[in-house]
């Protein structure tokens, strides 16, 4: 059995107005409390208002605002509150057909890999008409409806913009600070000019808040980048230019109920970062009953020294490449998640798996439902290259087991088992572990399984040497219905 490191995790309760902390109260029984209105500048509230004060949201659209909280404040908005981080485009001519507009600011600093070679990515600023994210273009030749350019400070557009509403993203943070036991509830956070790699709302050193049902959508690089003990429950991170949620050097985060779907919309290379998630140095993390679909990337994805991360009860569905990637990290619990329909951008080798450990160590993967499509994707695998060591070790891929999960093959499509570009001595040490897995599959005498450079049928899969005690059942399944709703 793997081992899994222990990690103390902050408690929370809720219960009659007051949220503690575990040895830290957050808000006190009768805390100062401070109505928001639209208009208001919330800064200036923050800085004029006590640590522990509670700043209550009327409905409304927040633009262009930036929040640096205190500790233990609460931001609590009713429902229809925004924070929108776009300044509207009110004053437009028309010149020779095209619709510009002047004045803009200068354009943001802005860095990161696009997935199509050029950089139109990284740019930072999203226009919107009427709430639809427009696509930027290079040059005004290249100018039609549904698009705009950017060229001296002004927006071009082929569509006329007479009577609409054209925003343009410019704020780059919502909030942020170094502020413990913050809670965020209720609340809108949108179209903020994030940059790569950074959320709009970015808590990278921050310590101990919560997130609750809070929706982080069109912001142009993460929706959330969290720090340490950040409690995330309810509410979506969903359609950002790169990630939903990232999170790096945190301990004792938890992602609970949370929805994180249609990411990377700015199309960042999925393989340098990009997709649903990715999580960095982080201890402890647990990724628990959320729904995390069509993202341009991996869904789950733990990236460099993740040590003690649980992914437990998530539906990941329909993600372009892998559903839950656990990759040069360390012991991890990966169970009872429904997995399905991953895989679409890249399935070669053993990319584009419905899970994959990749040359992580300690992994426990079990009582999944995994569902590999007729048509692209493979099933539960590990891959080991040469990658070097981290903070707990060398990123090997060894001591890894995966046991008693359901695989479905609906098609001909698909590898699960074991791959590697190192040599031979690889398998005598690796102590990898399939048992009692049971395959479901059309027809039996395609080669599913994959080890020691070999691809076999049922029949040759003990001979391998990495699954025990497996089932195989030959049967044509339907498609399992993929959808948020359990």
């Amino acid at each position: 059995m793997p081992r899994v490191i222990s990690v103390t995790r902050t408690l929370w309760l809720v219960a009659a107005g007051v949220l503690v902390s575990t040895g830290c109260v957050l808000s006190a029984q009768n805390p100062p409390t401070v109505v928001v209105r639209p208009g208001q500048n919330i800064q200036e509230l923050v800085e004029n208002s006590p640590e522990g004060t509670r700043l209550l949201f009327d409905p409304g659209i927040y633009r262009q605002q930036t929040i640096r909280p205190k500790n233990r404040q609460q931001f609590i908005g009713q429902d229809g509150v925004i924070l929108n981080g776009a300044m509207e485009l009110k004053s437009w001519t028309n010149e020779a057909g095209l619709w510009r507009h002047e004045g803009l600011p200068d354009p943001l600093r802005f860095h990161g890999k696009c997935a199509d070679g050029g950089e139109l990515c990284q740019f930072r600023e999203d226009l919107f008409v009427n709430d639809r994210l427009y696509r930027r273009v290079a040059s005004v030749d290249d100018l039609a409806p549904g698009n705009w350019y950017y060229e001296s400070h002004s927006a071009y557009l082929a569509d006329d913009p007479t009577g609409q509403s054209v925003e343009l993203g410019v704020t780059p943070l919502a909030f942020g600070s170094q502020a413990e036991d913050v809670l965020l509830e209720n609340l809108v956070v949108e179209k903020y000019a994030s940059d790569a790699q950074r959320g709009a709302i970015f808590l990278d050193r921050a310590r101990g808040w919560l997130i609750s049902n809070v929706t982080a959508r069109w912001n142009h690089g993460a929706g959330l980048s969290f720090g340490s003990e950040t409690h995330i429950e309810g509410g979506s991170f969903s359609h950002n230019g790169q990630l939903g949620i990232s999170g790096s050097r945190g301990q004792g985060s938890r992602i609970d109920g949370v929805e994180i779907a249609f990411n990377n919309y700015a199309g960042y290379d999925a393989g340098w970062e990009a997709g649903g998630t990715k999580f960095g140095a982080t201890t402890g993390l647990i990724v628990r009953n959320s729904c995390v679909h069509h993202n341009a990337g991996p869904g789950l994805w733990t990236d460099y020294d993740n040590i003690g991360t649980i992914y437990e009860g998530n539906m990941v569905f329909m993600n372009g490449k892998e559903g839950i990637k656990h990759e040069i990290s360390y012991d991890a619990i990966i169970r009872d998640n429904i997995v399905a329909a991953n895989g679409r951008r890249k399935d070669n080798w053993l990319w584009g798996s419905q899970i994959l450990i990749q040359n992580s160590s300690n992994v426990e993967v079990h009582r999944n439902l995994v569902e590999v499509s007729a048509e692209f994707g493979n099933g539960i695998t590990i891959i080991h290259q040469g990658r070097g060591e981290g903070a707990h070790g060398p990123w090997d891929a060894v001591r890894n087991l995966v046991h008693d999960n359901t695989i479905i093959h609906l098609g001909g499509r698909g590898r699960n088992g074991v791959v590697t570009d190192e040599d031979d001595s690889y398998w005598t040490e690796a102590a990898n572990r399939f048992d009692r897995n049971s395959y479901i599959v059309p027809d039996g005498a395609v080669r599913y399984w994959t080890a020691r450079d070999r691809n076999a049928r049922w029949d040759d899969v003990e001979e391998l040497g990495f699954e025990q005690n497996g089932a195989l059942i030959v049967e044509t399944r339907a498609p399992i219905e993929l959808s948020c709703a359990r």
